[in-house]
């Protein structure tokens, strides 16, 4: 789907935002987490400095002066009262089910499969930011998905749907051929290929040594048969309603170059970045959307950013599970080493930023001692460039280890994914049938996962109220 597309019918935002604005009485559990009072936070901002580099972007790196402009809407504004009313958690109807078009529609159907499948999963990824300035004819990735095994080794695949049917149709060997060339581009281990046009099996043995699926809507709608109910085809970050608020997001920030710069690092760049720095990034995002959160106001830019605080922490424990995935291979003796010299580089990996400070102190003493500066001065000019990992450093190390223990943690980013989706962004209780789709574990061992991500969130940057107890109940 091209970055301009035209959005689907709004009706699905307005189902949230609606969701957010009406009584309901007699609830119970933790229906306590849709309140209004628990809805926001009645502490006011943190400091503005943010625990990591908030993230940066190809566009205009714009620093707002003072404290972040909020823009208002006209419409479904439900804040400002010290005594605000329970928060419906219903659910959306056909009525409210927005009307996709032919290709959209079959992306978020491929991205879905593959979700309910097995696979940690997002449609839409942006390649044309990530390999700006240069020209690309592949605007985005229909669909990204990524496997965990029980040793948390992992395996990443992108796909490819396509719903027409005309003479000029791609075809589907073209497609297969096309998306092997691409998996390289973006270091994938395998693709998938849906098209309306059914795939001859010639064509399917053929792609299948390629390292690509080639596989047809008459093949998804099999699937779909048996094994989407209809309790599943519009929940977490995968349907109709996903799509629409989605798009709305990505409406509502442009002309916010702090929080645009948060959107598109979620749809693009985050992809394509090694796990330590997209941890600390997703980190200094989140720092950058609480400057923004206001208590008691629902509103187009409140949907925005509960979506964003949403796909932040989604991808963000997918990335710590990385993380844990490479703890497990290495000395845990150099550990503590290695994370503290990731966690301090960025563009420029740790040893050549060492390399480049050292030169630094050399010039520096030499310059102080023509100068017959101070000895204590050229003292603590001493180290002054060289990299510092941030101060949740020790922190992450240790959840990290606790993680490493836990059973079942391959599950944990599927099973955070539709959670805080469900909660932050549709505002409403995790269905049942739902979270047995993900796994067959226990949800309270995934909710003891989630806490404990969450205490480190707390030491490192402060989370909404809201946020926090979607995370932590």
């Amino acid at each position: 789907m091209q970055p301009g597309a035209t959005p689907p019918d709004k009706n699905a935002v307005d189902h949230v935002r609606e969701a957010a604005e009406q009584d309901v009485a007699g609830r119970d559990g933790d229906a306590a987490l849709f309140s209004a009072s628990d809805l926001h936070s009645d502490e006011q901002d943190p400091d503005t400095r943010p625990v990591a580099a908030a993230p940066e972007s190809k566009e205009a790196n714009v620093k707002p002066t003072g404290a972040p402009h909020r823009r208002r809407s006209t419409a479904g504004s439900g804040g400002g009262s010290s005594s605000a009313a329970k928060k419906q958690t219903a659910t959306p109807s056909t009525s409210t089910t927005p009307a996709l078009d032919p290709a959209d529609e079959l992306e978020v159907r491929l991205a879905r499969m593959q979700f309910f499948r097995g696979a940690y999963t997002r449609r839409g990824i942006n390649l044309e930011r990530h390999f700006h300035p240069e020209p690309l004819l592949v605007t985005d990735l229909d669909l990204l998905s990524f496997e965990f095994t029980a040793r948390l080794t992992l395996s990443k695949t992108i796909g490819e749907a396509k719903s027409g049917t005309g003479k000029s149709a791609p075809k589907p060997l073209d497609r297969a051929i096309w998306v092997a060339g691409l998996k390289q581009l973006v270091d994938a281990d395998g693709g998938i290929v849906l098209t309306a046009l059914r795939p001859s099996v010639r064509v399917r043995e053929t792609v299948r040594d390629l390292g690509v699926t080639a596989i047809s809507v008459d093949d998804l709608d099999r699937w779909e048969k048996t094994h989407l109910t209809p309790g599943l085809e519009d929940v977490g970050a995968h349907g109709p309603t996903a799509f629409a608020v989605d798009i709305h997001a990505r409406k509502t920030v442009k002309g916010e170059p702090e929080l645009e710069r948060v959107y598109w690092f979620l749809r693009s760049e985050v992809w394509f970045l090694d796990s330590w720095l997209a941890t600390k990034r997703l980190i200094g995002g989140l720092a950058v959307l609480r400057r923004y959160w206001t208590p008691e106001v629902e509103d187009d830019q409140a949907l925005a950013l509960r979506w964003m605080y949403a796909e932040t922490l989604s991808i963000l424990t997918f990335h710590l599970v990385v993380l844990v995935g490479r703890f497990q291979a290495f000395d845990h003796r150099d550990w503590q080493t290695i994370a503290s010299d990731r966690l301090a580089e960025g563009a420029v990996p740790a040893t050549n930023q060492r390399a480049l400070a050292d030169a630094f102190d050399k010039y520096l003493s030499h310059v102080l001692g023509e100068l017959r500066a101070p000895a204590t001065m050229s003292v603590e000019t001493m180290g002054a460039f060289h990299p510092t990992p941030p101060d949740w450093t020790d922190s992450l190390i240790e959840l990290l280890n606790r993680l490493e223990a836990l059973p079942g943690l391959a599950e944990l980013p599927r099973h955070t994914d539709l959670t805080i989706v469900e909660r932050v962004v549709h505002r409403r209780h995790v269905d049942a049938e739902a979270l047995a789709a993900v796994s067959t574990r226990d949800p309270e061992e995934f909710a003891r996962m989630r806490r404990q991500v969450a205490a480190f969130l707390r030491g490192a940057v402060e989370l909404p109220d809201a946020i926090d107890k979607a995370m932590t109940s």
